[in-house]
C-alpha cells in the first residue's frame, strides 16, 4: 500500500488483545523501538512445548487493565515462541520472552510478537514497536488518540 494510503494513528492509542480478552490498553507507538513490549506481573511458566524442534516454555502471566489507581488484572497462558535480547530505556540488556498474539489499534488489525517484561514505572503499559507498526500505519507525533477515545484524565495530586 502507497505510504499516502495508510491510516494515521496519534503517538497514543487504546488498543485490543482480542484473543487474550482485552478490551482496552492504552499503548504508546513508539517508532523508536524496534519490539512492541507488554507489562505483565507474575511471570510463570507453567509446561513445555516444541515450536521448530525448540523446546519453549508456555507461560502465564497477568495484564493489568483499567487505571492505576484500581487495576485489574486478566490472566493469560500463551507459548513462548522465542526469546529476545532488547535494551530497556536504560540501555540495559535484558533476555526477554516473545510471545505472539493479535493486535488491534483502530486500523491497524495484525498479528504480532511481543516481548513481555516488567514496566512498572513507565508511563505505558505497552509500546508498539517499529516491527508492528510498519506497512500498516504512520504515526503522528503530535497528536495522540487519533482513533481512540481519549481516557477520562486522573486528577493531579
Amino acid at each position: 500500500m502507497p505510504m499516502k494510503d495508510l491510516p494515521v494513528l496519534g503517538w497514543k492509542e487504546q488498543a485490543a488483545l482480542p484473543r487474550w480478552g482485552i478490551d482496552r490498553l492504552r499503548v504508546k507507538l513508539d517508532t523508536g523501538a524496534r519490539t512492541s513490549a507488554l507489562h505483565v506481573e507474575e511471570l510463570h511458566h507453567i509446561g513445555e512445548h516444541e515450536l521448530d524442534g525448540h523446546l519453549l516454555p508456555i507461560l502465564r502471566f497477568a495484564v493489568l487493565v483499567g487505571s492505576r489507581d484500581e487495576p485489574q488484572r486478566r490472566w493469560v497462558e500463551t507459548p513462548a515462541v522465542g526469546f529476545k535480547r532488547v535494551r530497556d530505556t536504560g540501555a540495559r540488556e535484558e533476555h526477554r520472552p516473545v510471545v505472539r498474539t493479535q493486535v488491534v489499534c483502530g486500523p491497524l488489525d495484525r498479528e504480532t510478537e511481543l516481548t513481555i517484561t516488567d514496566r512498572t514505572g513507565m508511563n505505558f503499559r505497552m509500546i508498539l514497536g517499529r516491527l508492528t507498526l510498519q506497512g500498516a500505519c504512520l504515526v503522528d507525533p503530535m497528536h495522540g488518540y487519533r482513533h481512540s477515545p481519549t481516557p477520562p484524565r486522573r486528577p493531579r495530586k
